[in-house]
């Protein structure tokens, strides 16, 4: 039998072998190596192992995206386990998917709301790595339950970064729909979709600091390099 520590490194060596065959950039797949590097056996725990190792060439977009969000999440949240950091990870990538939004526009709207902190709260009461108000977040359960068969009962955890993540990412994406201009959304994200309505309504001026904020760090993380990021 293999000793425990040879068996690991063969599972991080194929998952370099993964990486660098499937990235088109020789920079992501150094950076491949440097963050499974530092990874403990969060992903690799039990025997089923993370399904990076048996990454296909049709996941190698989803490989360097998901590689990418958790690089962000590290570099703004040190301190945060691995385990959490690839449970986020994940969560932005697949809700991203789910409601058709770039995983890197979340992130952004994640940085400026909160800087990553699962269990900030404003003086709104808006809570959480989304920054979701409860009311708000009763509304969209109700909503997404609707639609997933989900059956979500109040008190909801806001500060369950999953779920929040989850909330807030279907929030944005029915902003994006219903406007159907991004700065819009996002501008309906901070102030409420009545307050941008009523102002479009009256032909009033829009204050779009916010989204301009949230569009200017995106662009940020849309760099052609992977790199470690540092704050906006």
């Amino acid at each position: 039998k293999k000793p425990l520590l040879f068996m690991k490194a063969s599972k991080i060596l194929k998952c370099f072998q993964v990486v660098i065959r499937l990235s088109s950039s020789p920079n992501l797949a150094v950076l491949a190596i440097f963050f499974f590097l530092l990874i403990p056996s969060d992903p690799f725990k039990a025997e089923k192992g993370h399904w990076i190792e048996s990454a296909g060439s049709g996941d190698a977009k989803q490989v360097s995206e998901l590689l990418k969000i958790y690089s962000i999440v590290k570099s703004r949240r040190a301190d945060l386990r691995d385990g959490w950091a690839w449970d986020i990870s994940n969560t932005i990538l697949e809700e991203s998917r789910r409601h058709s939004l770039d995983p890197l526009l979340v992130l952004a709207l994640i940085n400026v709301e909160s800087s990553f902190q699962t269990e900030a709260v404003s003086t709104e009461g808006a809570r959480g790595l989304m920054q979701i108000r409860p009311i708000v977040a009763n509304a969209l359960a109700k909503e997404l339950g609707a639609i997933d068969s989900l059956t979500l009962h109040p008190p909801l955890n806001l500060d369950d970064p999953v779920f929040n993540i989850k909330l807030g990412v279907y929030y944005l994406g029915s902003l994006k729909e219903n406007f159907r201009d991004l700065k819009l959304a996002l501008t309906a994200y901070n102030w409420g979709p009545t307050e941008v309505k009523n102002r479009l309504q009256e032909d009033e001026v829009l204050p779009l600091a916010y989204a301009m904020k949230v569009l200017s760090t995106y662009q940020s993380y849309r760099q052609d390099s992977p790199q470690i990021y540092k704050n906006p």
